[in-house]
């Protein structure tokens, strides 16, 4: 028998160019759980507001791109808030 773990982060549309990103590693009613919100700036284009100490980069081609940031950031850089 196969276990499939669900997906920690989620990606939370908000409005049609507003997005959250989500730690589902944390409950709703901690502060960790945001981790950033993102914005479409054009067609090509998303900016990010980090709520969370994850990347210093701001400016991504798509939600996609910043919800694989999360996915990749260390771990104990996420808890940790941030390099040290």
């Amino acid at each position: 028998m196969s276990m499939t773990t669900p997906a920690r982060f989620e990606m939370r549309r908000l409005t049609e160019s507003e997005w959250l990103i989500l730690d589902d590693g944390f409950d709703r009613s901690d502060a960790r759980h945001t981790v950033a919100c993102v914005s479409r700036l054009s067609a090509e284009q998303v900016e990010v507001i980090w709520l969370q100490p994850v990347a210093e980069r701001i400016r991504y081609d798509s939600v996609a791109d910043v919800l694989e940031a999360v996915r990749s950031a260390p771990q104990q850089q996420r808890r940790a808030g941030g390099p040290a």
